[in-house]
């Protein structure tokens, strides 16, 4: 239900249409999220802000990730949320951290981003 009213099918339909960039956006599970950041946990959160909280998180492969989940808003944000994610999935570049996916699976949008980034002199 949150998958489709978040804009899962725009946001796949846009990923598909540029060049490739589908194979670079993950699509978590709501299952995945919270596992992630056990279950959004107070005692894991990095930041906020006005747009919504980033929580340290560790993927099942191990790799630690920020996950950036954002307040519940409207369906005006909708349209800004999506460009964001698509905009953000074609960034490749070494002092940048890299977008892994997104969960569109709960009432909130959540962002997963590698939080390691490599600097090279």
């Amino acid at each position: 239900m949150f998958f489709k009213r978040n804009g899962g099918m725009l946001l796949q339909q846009q990923l598909t249409s540029s060049e490739g960039t589908v194979d670079r956006c993950k699509s978590f599970s709501a299952k995945e999220l919270d596992k992630a950041t056990d279950h959004l946990n107070v005692n894991i959160v990095l930041g906020q802000g006005g747009q919504g909280t980033v929580y340290k998180g560790m993927l099942a492969d191990e790799r630690i990730v920020a996950v950036k989940t954002s307040k519940v808003v409207g369906k005006g944000k909708l349209d800004e949320f999506i460009n964001k994610v698509v905009i953000l999935s074609q960034i490749n570049y070494r002092n940048v951290v890299k977008l892994l996916g997104c969960c569109l699976e709960t009432e909130m949008w959540a962002l997963f981003f590698l939080e390691e980034v490599e600097f090279h002199g």
